[in-house]
């Protein structure tokens, strides 16, 4: 807002981060900031007084800004929504006030741009009538905006349409040469539909439109609270799905490189990508879709870098709703894939609608939780192709006795991994191959029937579980009926999260980028008595972890740091040589036990000798977590809404009548007591109840404080709550009912854990 404004949400009495105090906060970290004008106004939609009250403030916002020295000021917007808040009736026709306004400021102001008109929505008219009357009188704005709030009328509540956005980026250009101005940098400086603020698979299509469409700025819209940088951070600041999409998109380096859609006339997948030769890396964030995915990247050649083989690793920003914090992405497979025709195609399965994915290419390595069967051992079998396989190609005639498709794969450390096998079984019956790990004894695995590749019928998914070693397994599937592998990939069955060097507190020290390193950087330069990494991790229960700190030793001795948890010294940890980061051997590993507290820990790495950090994994196998959406149990007479303050952006409310019913059917891996969690809304103002089924047997009443409504507009709304409570349940599957008690609540998730499941 102009600075001195107090157009201020949610009621606040002080006149805080108007352009001005926000500016040089902006131009530490390279941004620029647009001043409001009518924001000055204490008042949506504006209260206008009188001409004389109008220049006073344009001269006291210019005046001001002069008197800053800001240089990192976008642009001056005269007006905000002219097309439904200026006030013809007393201060006369908007064209002839932009003129004189423009005048004001350019005496006063000869530098600065100007932005306009900014109206709600693509309007053709509008803009005609507007530019042609800005030619004739010498005030075209220097930067043209409007607003993107949906459909193309702009009805903000709950029509996103992304793909209207490049015929009215297509239409303004043309009416430009129509015109014989511009062309003029675009501002869409209003943009998202309220019940997609934030949510990760939404933002990325509205990323995708203005990258095609060659947009020189947009902002998101503000329909929420304050502080909270349009629903990218929860009430307590942290970061949530959102921002972890916004921090990739600003993460993205050298050159963007154009994407094309899944669809172009409806909303769905769809991404942007850059290339960066100098950091040997290739990006891509998509989303807007669930299921599976197939991206295809072309003309790979052409990043020399690259080689004939790569490794490609896609990663999560889940969205659990505006308040849930997201400590840090989901890996969703990472593995080699093989350059074929001058390009890669990968098959992301599982994915979620309201998720953002990226995808990260760089020349192959060691890491990956994905394997390819046409990479493993095969032993008396064939290679073949097929567009519906990860990487287009499977293995199949493992017909002989002895026939076998053996895997080598490395996981962080020792334990339990559940196991995904994509397969196609064409015999019309369940068929077996036997499994063995690490040479041990050999169990059947019954595949069943898939259909087989030629019917068009994509791979099926198979999870069975597997204990391994820390460091290399072999995992080998051996001829007993007749099944074709495409791929495999692993995920611990315990708790496991990564934290990236860089992303730590790093005092006297450096970033550097490596391919070799985990998201292409490491930190170095730990040079100095008092340089240090400090990890801030967040872990769901107290207890012992197993930390295993990925690191570079380049030296040719052993090299020690002290370690220090929660402020308590824990001695040295010692760092055996690796080679150097620009020898092209991956990083080392050491593996250590350490005590944590449940939520925030510090764990801090203090010069000794010289070690480089990568990053750093916690791994606990005693651990049991799971969620699910409200919007995919068993729903009967109840309503799916959509919401960004819910978990999956979705709930399920209208839970009316005497038999409405939400049943969740839950597994768990062993019989005990479990704490669940519950994410609901209740907008009536007073406490509602749910009768709690669990197992078909009344488990007691579920009582919720009220909350506020999910989609309302009012600054203050849009809020999702927890309760808590303890249930019994039994090995295996279990099924939790919600049924109508007193009072409308309406819910979104239940999330389950037991810190001794295992």
């Amino acid at each position: 807002m102009a600075p001195g404004g107090q157009q201020l949400p949610n009621g606040e009495t002080a006149p805080t981060g108007d352009a001005l105090v926000v500016a040089p906060i902006a131009d530490r970290h390279g941004a620029t900031v647009t001043i409001r004008m009518p924001d000055i106004y204490p008042d949506f939609p504006y209260r206008w007084v009188d001409w004389n009250d109008w220049l006073a403030k344009v001269d006291a916002i210019v005046g001001a800004r002069l008197a800053s020295g800001a240089d990192n000021i976008y642009a001056y917007e005269i007006w905000n929504e002219p097309n439904w808040t200026w006030d013809t009736a007393k201060a006369g026709p908007f064209f002839a006030g932009w003129k004189q306004t423009y005048d004001r400021i350019r005496m006063l102001d000869p530098d600065t741009p100007i932005m306009g008109p900014s109206i709600t929505h693509y309007d053709e008219n509008y803009l005609r009538d507007f530019l042609t009357y800005c030619k004739a009188n010498q005030c075209l704005p220097d930067i043209i905006s409007w607003h993107e709030l949906g459909n193309p009328e702009g009805n903000h509540r709950d029509t996103p349409n992304t793909p209207h956005i490049k015929n009215h980026i297509a239409a303004y250009r043309a009416l430009e040469q129509q015109l014989g101005i511009g062309p003029l940098p675009i501002s869409i400086n209003e943009y998202g539909v309220q019940v997609e603020e934030g949510v990760p698979g939404a933002m990325v299509q509205y990323f995708a439109q203005f990258e095609r469409g060659g947009v020189d700025t947009a902002n998101v819209a503000f329909w929420f609270r304050p502080g909270r940088l349009s629903n990218l951070i929860t009430d307590s600041g942290e970061p949530n799905g959102g921002w972890w999409l916004f921090k990739w998109y600003g993460d993205m380096s050298g050159q963007m490189v154009m994407t094309a859609p899944n669809s172009t006339t409806s909303t769905g997948l769809d991404g942007i990508a850059s290339i960066d030769p100098n950091l040997q890396t290739v990006h891509a964030l998509f989303g807007g879709s669930s299921g599976t995915a197939d991206i295809l990247v072309k003309g790979v050649n052409a990043a020399a870098f690259l080689g004939n083989k790569v490794r490609v690793t896609v990663e999560a920003a889940p969205w659990y709703g505006v308040d849930t914090p997201v400590r840090s992405p989901l890996k969703v497979m990472e593995g080699e894939f093989d350059v074929i025709n001058n390009e890669i195609r990968i098959r992301v399965n599982g994915m979620k609608e309201s998720w953002g994915y990226r995808l990260t290419i760089v020349p192959a390595a060691a890491d990956k939780t994905r394997y390819e069967a046409e990479h493993a051992l095969i032993h008396r079998a064939n290679l073949f192709s097929s567009p519906l396989t990860s990487n287009g190609r499977y293995v199949g005639q493992i017909d002989f006795d002895d026939s076998y498709v053996e895997y080598q794969v490395t996981v962080p450390a020792a334990g339990r991994y559940h196991l995904d096998i994509w397969y196609a079984n064409g015999m019309g019956t369940s068929q077996q191959q036997s499994l063995s790990v690490n040479g041990g004894p050999a169990t059947a695995v019954s595949f069943p029937a898939t259909g087989g590749w030629l019917w068009a019928a994509p791979p099926e998914k198979l999870t069975v579980s597997v204990m391994l070693n820390g460091g290399a397994n072999t995992i080998r599937f051996t001829k007993i009926g007749f099944v074709e592998h495409d791929c495999i990939q692993l995920s611990p069955a315990f708790y496991l999260q990564k934290w990236e060097a860089e992303d730590a507190v790093v005092h006297r020290a450096s970033v550097f980028h490596s391919h070799l390193a985990s998201d292409s950087r490491y930190v170095g330069q730990i040079d100095e008595p008092d340089s240090y990494v400090e990890y801030e991790v967040n872990v769901p229960a107290s207890g012992l972890y197993t930390m295993v700190i990925r690191y570079a030793n380049g030296t040719a001795s052993n090299q020690a740091q002290q370690l220090a948890v929660n402020g308590n010294a824990m001695g040295p940890v010692v760092f055996p040589p690796t080679n150097g980061w620009l020898w092209a051997v991956p990083p080392g590993s050491v593996t250590m036990t350490v005590q944590l507290n449940a939520g925030n820990n510090k764990i801090r790495f203090t010069k000794d000798g010289f070690v480089e950090h990568d990053c750093l994994y916690l791994i606990r196998t005693s651990l049991f977590e799971g969620r699910w959406e409200a919007e995919q149990a068993s729903i009967h007479r109840v309503i799916v809404f959509k919401s960004g303050y819910a978990s999956d952006a979705r709930f399920v409310g209208m839970i009316d009548y005497a038999d409405s019913y939400v049943e969740f059917s839950v597994h768990v891996p062993s019989a005990g007591t479990y704490s669940m969690e519950i994410g609901y809304g209740n907008g009536t103002g007073n406490s509602s109840t749910h009768q709690l089924h669990v197992n078909g047997a009344f488990a007691g009443t579920v009582t919720y404080p009220p909350t506020g409504g999910w989609i309302s507009a009012v600054p203050n709304f849009g809020t999702r709550k927890t309760v808590g409570l303890s249930i019994q349940l039994n090995a295996g599957t279990n099924t939790i009912r919600f049924t109508k008690g007193t009072g409308y609540a309406e819910l979104d998730y239940i999330r389950l854990t037991s810190p001794n499941a295992f």
